[in-house]
């Protein structure tokens, strides 16, 4: 009976606190939940990817990637095995999914067909964020924790120092399913995305800075690397963290301050060379992807994890998963004009989503977040806490 009441006491409390945006120019079709599905499985989650053709949505979660038919909202099956499901890419051919395994340095490469981990390809530690650039066949797995942070752990006397940090990216070939080479990049990386013509962008997190790499400039340092003397058999590594940057004009840095503080989700409008950041001060940054200059900056809600463009209906949509959970809904008009159409309120840790390119509709997913009691405390005491059992998978559409 406790539980019952803590749970609605939370509920209650949080729902009366929440302020949501106020839209700007609400669309004649309103946005709204028109379904959810519960799918159960433990542990946090991360990227969420769908499968436009094969109309399934890949979800990294705990220790598995859950697979959800989005046509009956049923879980096909998992793909197991793993330490920790981070990110997902997807092949263009429908057959190989690839998903980073932070906690054992791998990226795990499964069959789509019967969700099998078919090879697996070390990475430098703790991967997250992955992409697979389409143009040279390269998959860029990034690391979310810098090298002197790693060492740090285990050597307590080696304090890093924030301005000297470092953090790698494997550059794979994804036919051979070898790592290439490793590319050194200055700060805490986050998310990376591909833009369909050769270039990956990836957040600098610490040092509000978006850094943008070409994948055959990279490739050719690498393969320029590997033909030095003595570097036979030896994955190289290329530091691109300090000045001066290398001559071939592999890598280059976008600076997002003042408008955007600590950038999580990105993605691109290939055809108008657009990229969009969410970034952790409640504002979305659209930037030209060529040049970095600041286009606009628009407002959306807290705790935006991940952001998603649908060029069919020139929407682009932020998972707010801070607070109670919104999701802002931004369309984008001829000569860059960007407006908020809507703030749709959602769940509470709503923070990921994948669109369907088909359908126009959103996936989120979440859980319910109830409260644990301290039997030797008082009201005091009360700590948000995840109700076993009540994973979901939130389908937003008009």
């Amino acid at each position: 009976m406790k539980s019952v009441f803590a749970f609605w006491l939370s509920a209650c409390v949080g729902l009366c606190a929440q302020e949501f945006p106020q839209a700007t120019d609400l669309p004649g079709q309103p946005f709204f939940i028109k379904q959810t599905w519960q799918i159960g499985g433990e542990g946090n989650w991360d990227q969420t990817v769908l499968d436009a053709a094969a109309k399934r949505l890949f979800i990294a979660h705990g220790r598995v990637v859950q697979v959800v038919d989005v046509s009956t909202g049923a879980l096909d099956g998992e793909v197991q095995g793993l330490g920790n499901a981070h990110g997902i890419a997807l092949d263009e051919g429908g057959q190989l999914g690839y998903v980073t395994d932070g906690p054992a340095n791998q990226v795990r490469v499964f069959d789509r067909a019967t969700f099998k981990v078919v090879a697996s390809i070390p990475t430098s530690p703790g991967p997250r964020a992955i992409v697979l650039e389409p143009q040279s066949g390269l998959l860029f797995a990034v690391s979310a924790t810098p090298l002197e942070t790693a060492r740090a752990a285990q050597d307590k006397s080696r304090a890093p120092q924030p301005s000297a940090l470092r953090s790698a990216i494997t550059v794979i070939d994804a036919q051979s399913r070898q790592p290439l080479g490793i590319l050194l990049l200055p700060g805490k990386l986050g998310f990376a995305v591909a833009d369909n013509r050769g270039r990956v962008y990836v957040d600098i997190v610490d040092q509000n800075r978006i850094a943008r790499l070409d994948a055959q400039q990279a490739l050719a340092a690498i393969h320029d690397a590997q033909a030095a003397p003595g570097q036979a058999g030896v994955t190289p590594m290329l530091d691109w963290s300090a000045q001066p940057r290398p001559a071939g004009g592999g890598v280059r840095f976008f600076r997002l301050a003042p408008e955007c503080h600590d950038p999580a989700g990105l993605a691109v409008d290939s055809a108008h060379e657009r990229l969009f950041a969410a970034c952790g001060n409640m504002t979305m940054l659209v930037l030209n992807g060529d040049t970095g200059e600041h286009i606009a900056s628009l407002p959306i809600g807290p705790g935006a994890e991940m952001i998603g463009y649908d060029p069919d209906r020139s929407l682009i949509a932020t998972a707010n998963g801070g607070a109670q959970g919104t999701l802002t809904l931004i369309r984008q008009d001829v000569a860059d004009t960007y407006a908020v159409i809507e703030n749709l309120p959602t769940r509470q840790r709503a923070r990921t989503l994948a669109i369907d390119p088909a359908t126009g509709e959103i996936y989120l997913v979440t859980e319910n977040v109830g409260v644990k009691i301290d039997p030797k405390g008082g009201i005091g005491s009360l700590q948000p806490a995840p109700v076993q059992g009540t994973f979901q998978v939130l389908v937003i559409g008009n």
